[in-house]
Order: C-alpha cells, then sequence, then structure tokens
C-alpha cells in the first residue's frame, strides 16, 4: 500500500519533501489508512503532519467518541491533532443546504480554516476509488456534462487525495495486515441519503456483473478528465477567436462582471460541443458561480444567438442574454439597471484583446484566500524578494565560476543559470500565454501550458505557480525544470543562484 500510494502522490505531484500537509482524519477506515500511510512517508520525505478532526456534533455520543478515537491514534503515532467542534445542523440550515451537503461544505471550511492558520501547504483527504465510482454514478443520475464524468480529481487546488490509486476493500485489508482498528459511523448505512443508496444498492449489482466495474468507473473518471482537458484547449482558442469585454480582460473577477462581455456569431462556426462549453465557461463567468447554471441556460443563449437582433432572455443570478448585430451580449443586474454600452467587436477579436477568459479565470482564482493574488516582480543580483502570500523568500547572487565549482547543485529548489545569456530584467510573475522553454541542446520548444499538461500538474494549480522569466523564455518553474538555455556550461564565466526558501522548503 505504501509504495502504491507513494507512486500514485508523485504521478500527480503530490508531496514535496519538507511539506507540511493537514489530513482530514475522520475515524473511519479511509482517513485512517491515509493517516497511517502518510505517517510512514513522513521519515522518508520529513513531513510535517497536522490532523484535523471535525467534530458535526450531528451523532451526540458517538461524534465523541470519534473525536477521542482520533486524538489517541495521533497520539500514538506522535502527529499533532486538532479536533474542531461545530454545529453542522446549525451550519446547513442558515446556509439553505442538506445535512449531507452542508457537513461536507462545513467539513472543508474548517480544513481551510486550519490550513490558513497553521501555514499548511496542503490538504490531504481519503477518497478511494469506490468513493469516485460513487460520485460518477451520481451525477450520471442527475445529468452531467464532460466535467461532472471526471468524478473525483486527484488534485484540485491544495487539496489532495492520495488514496485515489486503492479501493476500500485494499485499504481495509491493510488496515487488518497492521491490526488497526477504525471507527464505523452508522449515518454511512442510512439508505435516506442518496449516496448511500449507490454504495449499498447499486454497486453491488454493478460488482455482481463485473468484477472490475469499480476500477473500470474510475479509469473511465480519467478518460473524462483528459478529454476534458483537450476540449479546453480548443475552447480557449473559440475564445480567443470569438469572445470580446469590454475595456479588456485584465482586471478581477468582480470588475470583470460589470463589464460588458459579447460573443460572436461567428462561434456558430464551431463544433457544437465547443459552441456550449464556451457559452458555459462565460456564463460561470459573469455569474461568478456555476450552481444553478444548467445546460438548458447554455441552449437558451445559443438560440439567442440564432435568433433576431432586440430578443432579450434572463438568465440566473440576474443575467440577461441580449441579441446584438455583432452577437450575444451578456450583461449582469448592474449593467441591466445602468443599460451601459458595450464595445463589440466580430470576428478575430482574441487577436487584439487576448484570452480574455483564461486571464480573468486566472485572476478571480488569485482572489481567492487559497490563491494569492501576484503582481510581477523584478529579481535582481543580490536581492531578496519576500513573498508573504506564498510563505516565501527568493534571493539572486552571481557567482564566479572558479575551480571551486565540481558540481552543480542538484537541489529541487537551488538553481544554477548561466548569468551571461540573461540579457534582459528576470521577472518573478505567474504563467503567461505564450510563455515557452527550450528543451534541447538543439533548441527545441516547448509551450509552458503543455509542459504543465505533460507534468500533470493541476489545472486549478497552473495559473498560481511562480515562474521565473525573461520575456515569455520560462527559465524555471521552482519545483519544476529548467530552460535548457541557461544552463550552467563548460564555457560560463557568471553564475546566477536562485534559491527559494521558507513555508515548507529546507534547503
Amino acid at each position: 500500500m505504501i509504495e502504491k500510494v507513494l507512486s500514485f502522490a508523485k504521478e500527480y505531484h503530490m508531496i514535496e519533501r519538507g511539506s507540511h500537509i493537514l489530513i482530514g482524519v475522520s475515524g473511519g477506515a479511509d482517513s485512517v489508512c491515509l493517516l497511517l500511510v502518510l505517517a510512514e512517508l513522513q521519515k522518508r520525505y520529513g513531513l510535517r503532519l497536522t490532523a484535523v478532526h471535525v467534530e458535526h456534533g450531528i451523532r451526540g455520543e458517538d461524534s465523541l467518541k470519534d473525536a477521542a478515537f482520533t486524538e489517541n491514534l495521533c497520539r500514538g503515532l506522535g502527529v499533532e491533532c486538532r479536533v474542531l467542534h461545530r454545529d453542522a445542523v446549525a451550519f446547513s440550515r442558515e446556509r439553505g443546504m442538506s445535512l449531507e451537503e452542508g457537513a461536507r461544505a462545513l467539513r472543508y471550511d474548517c480544513f481551510e480554516e486550519a490550513r490558513c492558520e497553521l501555514r499548511a501547504d496542503k490538504i490531504a483527504v481519503a477518497h478511494n476509488q469506490n468513493d469516485c465510482g460513487e460520485t460518477l454514478l451520481f451525477h450520471l443520475a442527475r445529468g452531467t456534462g464532460l466535467k461532472g464524468m471526471c468524478g473525483i480529481l486527484p488534485v484540485r487546488g491544495r487539496i489532495i487525495r492520495p488514496l485515489l490509486c486503492a479501493q476500500r476493500q485494499e485499504i481495509e485489508a491493510y488496515l487488518r495486515a497492521r491490526g488497526q482498528d477504525f471507527r464505523t459511523d452508522v449515518t454511512n448505512q442510512d439508505l435516506c441519503y442518496s449516496r448511500n443508496k449507490i454504495r449499498h444498492q447499486v454497486l453491488p449489482v454493478l460488482e455482481e456483473i463485473n468484477a472490475g466495474a469499480v476500477e473500470h468507473l474510475y479509469r473511465s473518471t480519467r478518460y473524462a478528465a483528459e478529454a476534458v482537458e483537450l476540449i479546453e484547449e480548443l475552447v480557449d482558442k473559440a475564445e480567443e477567436r470569438w469572445v470580446v469585454r469590454e475595456g479588456g480582460a485584465s482586471v478581477l473577477h468582480r470588475e470583470a462582471q460589470e463589464k460588458c462581455l459579447v460573443l460572436s456569431r461567428g462561434v456558430l462556426s464551431e463544433p457544437p460541443l465547443i459552441q456550449k462549453s464556451l457559452v458555459l465557461r462565460l456564463l460561470e463567468e459573469r455569474a461568478g458561480s456555476r450552481k444553478d447554471i444548467s445546460g438548458i441556460h447554455v441552449e437558451q443563449v445559443l438560440g439567442v444567438l440564432d435568433s433576431q437582433v432586440g430578443r432579450r432572455i434572463e438568465l440566473p443570478y440576474g443575467m440577461e442574454a441580449r441579441r446584438t448585430y455583432e452577437g450575444v451580449s451578456l450583461e449582469g443586474p448592474r449593467q441591466i439597471r445602468e443599460s451601459k454600452g458595450c464595445l463589440t467587436v466580430a470576428g478575430q477579436a482574441g487577436a487584439e484583446t487576448g484570452n480574455g477568459a483564461e486571464r480573468a479565470e486566472a485572476e478571480n482564482r488569485a482572489a481567492e484566500p487559497n490563491s494569492p493574488k501576484f503582481s510581477p516582480q523584478p529579481l535582481l543580483p543580490g536581492q531578496t524578494l519576500t513573498l508573504p502570500a506564498y510563505g516565501l523568500k527568493i534571493t539572486a547572487r552571481i557567482l564566479e565560476k572558479t575551480g571551486e565549482f565540481h558540481e552543480i547543485p542538484k537541489k529541487t529548489y537551488t538553481k544554477w543559470f548561466d548569468y551571461d545569456t540573461i540579457k534582459d530584467t528576470l521577472l518573478l510573475r505567474t504563467r503567461e500565454r505564450e510563455d515557452y522553454f527550450i528543451l534541447d541542446s538543439q533548441g527545441r520548444r516547448q509551450s509552458l501550458r503543455r509542459y504543465f499538461i505533460n507534468e500533470k500538474v493541476p489545472a486549478e494549480s497552473r495559473d498560481t505557480l511562480l515562474v521565473l522569466a525573461e520575456g515569455n523564455h520560462i527559465l524555471w518553474v521552482p519545483g519544476y525544470r529548467i530552460s535548457e538555455a541557461y544552463k550552467v556550461t563548460k564555457d560560463t564565466k557568471r553564475i546566477l543562484e536562485v534559491q527559494v526558501y521558507g513555508g515548507s522548503i529546507h534547503e
């Protein structure tokens, strides 16, 4: 189990040496297994672990026993444990959620609260392949697009799921082999909950039909995730061609909601799947949320696009789609009230405005608590940059190459570059659309976007990863590779040493 989880964690870049990982531990089999596995990996990778147990106040004495069990288990493993007592019933009622939905939202709120307080790097939760299969079936039963068919993702922002490589029966077998007991939540047997019906009634029947049903469902979610990745690339290109925003796109999301957004009729030349995906993206951007936006709203917008000028329809979140000569104008409540005018340009809009949705989406994420907004910073030799939002410091210094340098440092967060090849000011920033690496001594290029895809860097993290760049040429993505063009060679006279430290980095 340990090696299986480690291999999976490496594949998705879940764990870095010296990281501080928060572990959601309920006391159930899955989370106990996750705690034990990470406690083993702690020794190899110098991890700092903190367990967080959320006591929801739902099951009375049983909930308190779960908390006590978790504290005792952590004490035996030498892992710090925090128990948070919350009222899930009141939380759910205040937000108009079902108890099942509210308890889940509360749990993740608590994890994020603890992560921020402790400045942890990742939050590990214990979903397994069975959970992923149940989620897929649940989404299919309600009606879903390709994104819903991705099930549970291995990585989502700072959330990592190291046990998604394992099935529930493997987890329980591992615990039996170690003689480790765990708590059983009786509400997991309650068939009033939809997920429990799938778990206890639907999945067993599917496994009777095919013993590998769980594995096959999980594999299907990964195929869907790969398809979504490709579709997102195609939607990016369609957005460049057919979407225009008043005043450009370099604004915070809340400001973007007040700008005028026009989708040109030319989008009808795209395949239907790309049309629908682009409209859904734009509606989500304008609304600031995906909740309550469904396929019917996408069809309505496309219907307006193919109707007479002047037609209007109302949409969720107070939005309105209005047919103009150029296409469809998507307007929010403030625009509708104030009757703002729009700057509209049909045709190849992206050539002038750039990829608006990608930038607006990136800046929206950058404004969220777990994605610090970052303005480009010049990195000069002899300078130390302090980045409080990331918990990092970055230093740069010039080294004269002498006979003392026998070996280039092989450290993840300390890199040497040929300073004489650098002609412009280096910037520490987040990615831009035209960024690229030089891959080899033949000068072959690879876009940063393609590199992130090949390295399986989570889509949710790509816009907040720091890069060191000269123009659009990427010298280094800290934690990943450097560009071949800047490598130190036998002819190098001056070396630029860049070191990233702080947070969970200890080099």
